[in-house]
């Protein structure tokens, strides 16, 4: 079992090997093994003592490689990844070991991205357990014919974006300008996600990395600002070019994020900023928009339910065993 490198910082190199190694295994698994957050930090570098790179090589190309995100009130969290062509051979296992063995003081846990038969049977034959599921919803935004993805879909009708009247008069609803709304949205999504342990933590680097991203679209990034220039709820919208698996290339669109400050929840801010930007990408032509949900969060699920998303894949975050890595 090969031993993996350990460390703060990718060279160049082998972060173009990194982003290699996930579109191959994308392609041969149907699913993105890497989130976005973890490919913006290979491809960026993360902030000082925020990150580990955990990496497998064979005759000079990466093998196998681990991201984990340090955790400050919470374990750290990330992913493991193997080269469709270097499986079986015991690099899944060795990376679980090895960022077992590195974990900070509140321990790791590891995501499993579309619960993929390979990674769940790593991370069980290896003691792992199941912690928290994270549910990927979709809805059609035009009718869809029948294809192998399953049965004809009819889209829903999306009612109209309209503010309670008690709200209306409170808040303006735009969307979000470049160079002049990054610390507003900022301070409004550490509100709205303080307990969040992924999406509560974003900073500004965070926020600038995404702005220069292909798919950035302010236009679709919808602000419900207050009187006093707080923003009180926001839906960002993303577009997938390459369909995300839910086409054979088609663009589809995400519910990127949705946020609300606590001090609006219960006015229905949620609901209408969600509704603004769903229609913006129907508008747009898209044939499907999904999104990503906490399982236990069975508030969000019925909203979504109720406006037309199914569950369609589920992501499942895993814990070790007690003791120490593979037993030992």
């Amino acid at each position: 079992m090969s031993t993996p490198l350990v460390t703060d910082d990718l060279a160049a190199g082998t972060a173009d090997q990194v982003l290699t190694l996930a579109e191959a295994a994308r392609r041969v698994d149907g699913v993105a093994p890497l989130s976005e957050h973890t490919l913006l930090r290979v491809r960026h570098g993360a902030p000082s003592g925020s990150a580990r790179f955990h990496v497998i090589s064979e005759e000079g190309r990466v093998a196998g490689f681990a991201f984990i995100e340090r955790g400050e009130d919470e374990p750290d969290s990330g992913e493991v990844v193997v080269d469709p062509a270097h499986r079986g051979r015991g690099h899944g296992t060795a990376l679980l070991h090895s960022v077992h063995r590195d974990a900070g003081a509140n321990g790791v846990r590891v995501w499993a991205h579309g619960r993929t038969p390979q990674a769940v049977a790593v991370a069980e034959e290896d003691g792992w357990r199941a912690v928290r599921e994270l549910h990927k919803m979709r809805m059609p935004l035009r009718d869809i014919a029948a294809d192998e993805r399953g049965g004809p879909r009819t889209a829903p009708e999306l009612p109209a974006p309209v503010l309670r009247p008690q709200v209306a008069d409170r808040v303006e609803v735009r969307a979000f300008v470049v160079g002049q709304d990054e610390q507003a949205w900022l301070d409004a999504n550490a509100r709205a996600f303080a307990h969040h342990p992924e999406q509560g933590r974003l900073t500004l680097d965070d926020l600038l990395q995404r702005e220069v991203e292909d798919w950035f679209d302010p236009h679709g990034f919808f602000l419900a600002v207050g009187k006093d220039g707080r923003v009180a709820a926001y839906h960002w919208t993303k577009v997938h070019a390459d369909g995300a698996g839910l086409t054979d290339g088609e663009p589809v669109g995400e519910v990127y994020v949705v946020g609300v400050d606590p001090r609006w929840q219960g006015t229905g801010l949620g609901r209408a900023l969600t509704l603004e930007g769903l229609r913006y990408l129907r508008d747009a032509g898209l044939p499907w928009v999904h999104l990503y949900v906490d399982g236990d969060n069975e508030a969000a699920v019925r909203l979504y339910a109720s406006l037309g998303f199914e569950v369609w894949d589920t992501d499942v975050m895993y814990a070790p065993p007690e003791g120490p890595p593979g037993g030992a």
